[in-house]
């Protein structure tokens, strides 16, 4: 009998009022830690609103990177200039450069010119070429990229073919 009372009183007492302790204190410690969240930006204001600043000038300066034109035409002619200068810059001949003059929307949904180049050069100036579509003023996405060795090709001359799509923006 006693152990019954005993396993009631248990049951029916203690541990309810565990159970409501046990989360008084587990909501204690969440606020404890909000709190000291909350704190710590505070104390941190300044970095933190720096942060926030350069990150948004950051998102502003990628309207700049894409491509742009009156019209789909004067964009693509923009794309193969960039291109064209690229490879100069890089110092491989261009042997075919070819830019749509409509925007591919099959696979994004966004507007983007896709551009193909054939290229000549050694492997220097391959690594450079990347270099520039990538760190380059308009942002291009490098849809494919081949490299063969030639035999025909005098010293080490690699042919290349890169496939890039840059996004486009109508102004």
């Amino acid at each position: 009998m006693i152990v019954s009372v005993v396993a009631l009183l248990m049951a029916f007492g203690v541990l309810p009022l565990v159970r409501r302790i046990s989360a008084r204190e587990d909501t204690i410690a969440a606020s404890e830690a909000r709190l000291a969240r909350l704190r710590s930006l505070t104390t941190r204001e300044r970095e933190v609103t720096q942060a926030a600043r350069e990150r948004s000038a950051q998102l502003d300066g990628i309207g700049t990177r894409l491509l742009s034109g009156r019209t789909t035409a004067l964009a693509a002619s923009s794309l193969q200039a960039l291109l064209q200068d690229y490879a100069r810059a890089a110092q491989m001949t261009v042997s075919r450069l070819d830019v749509a003059g409509a925007p591919d929307t099959s696979t994004t949904g966004d507007a983007s010119i896709p551009a193909t180049i054939a290229l000549i050069g050694d492997v220097y100036g391959l690594a450079d070429l990347m270099t520039l579509i990538q760190n380059g003023p308009r942002l291009l996405e490098v849809r494919e990229l081949t490299v063969t060795s030639n035999s025909a090709l005098r010293g080490d001359l690699l042919q290349v073919t890169v496939a890039v799509r840059g996004p486009f923006v109508p102004e």
